[in-house]
């Protein structure tokens, strides 16, 4: 999958070490160093929350059976004066309507809008059964002008790839 003009082409399982490596691989980069600051929080914050996801809800993707091997991905590109933040995991069948609910919900919002669903969200008190309340989407929402485009794709018996990908402006 060797992406060329990628500052993070990433496959593989997330440990804490990998997310340090990419997280240093990105400060590293010379386009990322020539962002303006705001931009590139935005950025570093949105590659953060995407690593975050992937090791917090990816189901693990070596089992036996007909599923397919599929490794949670991670890339990071400039193009055209934008940031492209990709991100990739494999999902049990039972996450994809949650997260497609949560996905459609935050792309119709406005900026206001995110805000105030930011602050009830942030306020109300996690049930015991909650993986999370969205609120990384919503930040990741927050930080970009466009809709966080997203696919689920089926990858074996009860289980779907979802990937997002999420676009700065410079």
């Amino acid at each position: 999958m060797e992406n060329k003009n990628a500052i993070i082409d990433f496959e593989g399982s997330i440990s804490f070490e990998t997310m340090e490596k990419l997280l240093n691989q990105l400060k590293s980069a010379s386009q990322f160093n020539a962002l303006r600051k705001p931009v590139r929080n935005r950025v570093y914050g949105t590659v953060v929350e995407s690593i975050d996801n992937i090791f917090k809800y990816a189901t693990p993707f070596k089992n036996k059976g007909n599923l397919q091997n599929k490794p949670p991905q991670i890339i990071v590109k400039e193009a055209d004066g934008k940031f492209i933040v990709s991100a990739g995991n494999l999902i049990r069948n039972d996450q994809v309507e949650d997260l497609k609910y949560k996905l459609n919900r935050i792309n119709m919002m406005d900026d206001d809008e995110l805000k105030s669903l930011y602050e009830e969200v942030i306020n109300k008190e996690a049930k015991e059964e909650d993986r999370g309340a969205g609120l990384g989407l919503i930040t990741m929402a927050m930080r970009t002008d466009e809709n966080i485009r997203y696919e689920f794709d089926p990858a074996g018996p009860g289980y779907t790839y979802f990937t997002m990908q999420i676009t700065i402006k410079e």
